[in-house]
């Protein structure tokens, strides 16, 4: 039976990385101590559209990631370059959507490890074939649903830099700043592996 916090959602499909939204919704908490579990935030000083719909089905989203980070992240983030701000982004994704985890780490890695860098939707489709076994909620979801989600799927790894486009799908090679390697192996150490890291490298980060 799946555990009720590994059961697949697409709700991920509301947003992809959002990277600018997400790191104006960071450097907002962070310059003005607000306290986002507590108190609720107007979407609009966040997002940036005219859409009020849009924003508020985004912003939803980027709250939930922002929520999945440790304390220790949290504060973490706000002081990284792009690149880790990105990876801390992704780790946000993948804590609160076990599907983009699970893609990430026994395809994308696996795939990385194994000297083969080029992903392909039949990868994909294998990936979700396997996991229909596992987890029948995905049987739930209408085709379009399930589209949508393979592309944004794919938008996401591309956001993040995990691959180089959406066309080629290039796995790139991952440099994770050493604070980002202690904060992660502090909340999770297997999540280590969202970054493409071998066996050995996690046992040396994690002894």
């Amino acid at each position: 039976m799946t555990n009720v916090d590994d059961i697949y959602n697409f709700a991920f499909t509301g947003a992809a990385l959002k990277f600018h939204d997400f790191m104006r919704l960071v450097n907002y908490i962070a310059d003005h101590q607000f306290d986002i579990e507590w108190h609720p935030l107007d979407p609009g000083l966040i997002m940036r559209r005219s859409n009020a719909r849009t924003n508020q089905r985004e912003f939803q989203e980027l709250i939930k990631r922002y929520l999945q980070l440790t304390p220790e992240q949290r504060t973490l983030i706000a002081d990284l370059d792009t690149i880790g701000q990105k990876q801390l982004a992704l780790l946000g994704i993948c804590k609160a959507y076990p599907f983009i985890r699970d893609f990430i780490v026994e395809v994308v890695r696996e795939k990385f490890l194994s000297l083969d860098y080029q992903l392909t939707d039949g990868d994909y489709q294998s990936f979700y074939n396997r996991k229909l076994e596992l987890h029948p909620e995905l049987e739930s979801f209408a085709e379009s649903t399930t589209k949508k989600a393979r592309q944004v799927t794919w938008r996401i790894l591309e956001e993040a830099g995990l691959i180089n486009n959406t066309q080629d799908r290039i796995i790139l090679p991952q440099f994770v700043n050493q604070r980002i390697i202690k904060g992660v192996a502090a909340d999770n150490p297997a999540l280590l592996k969202i970054f493409l890291m071998t066996d050995s490298e996690l046992k040396a980060y994690t002894a």
